[in-house]
């Protein structure tokens, strides 16, 4: 397995991952390219044997989210592998390659958030040293 940064030739592969992520509604194809242009966000991947793209890891460096202390956050924004590979450590892989360039780009925290009935982000958050800061139900209502 090879964890890397998102290359400009990634970009469907990774809008691929990304609506398999957040299926409902899918994301649009026009946003990888303005992320992707977006100095403040990085994205890495996870490429198996053959090269096949398995997961992905997106954050966005940013100076404030909740439970974090300093502004110099690097906020997982989306963390996904496919479900044939996952419990194999690709998911640990990519959150120490997110760190790591957190590190050296003067970073002191990372935050993330999951949704509420998502036990095994909860579980895998929980495993690489997150501790939840806190839990709630955000509500909307169509005027």
């Amino acid at each position: 397995m090879i964890i890397r940064q998102l290359t400009k030739h990634d970009l469907l592969a990774w809008h691929e991952l990304r609506v398999k992520l957040w299926p409902d509604p899918p994301p649009e194809r026009e946003e990888v390219g303005r992320l992707w242009l977006n100095e403040r966000y990085v994205v890495w991947l996870a490429e198996d044997n053959a090269s096949n793209i398995i997961g992905f890891l997106e954050a966005q460096v940013c100076n404030r989210a909740d439970g974090c202390e300093s502004d110099r956050i690097l906020y997982i924004e989306g963390w996904y592998v496919e479900p044939e590979f996952q419990r194999q450590g690709v998911g640990s892989e990519l959150m120490r390659a997110a760190e790591q360039w957190a590190r050296d780009h003067g970073l002191l925290e990372l935050g993330s958030d999951a949704l509420f009935d998502n036990e095994i982000s909860h579980r895998a958050h929980t495993k690489l040293g997150f501790h939840e800061v806190d839990r709630q139900i955000s509500y909307a209502k169509k005027l």
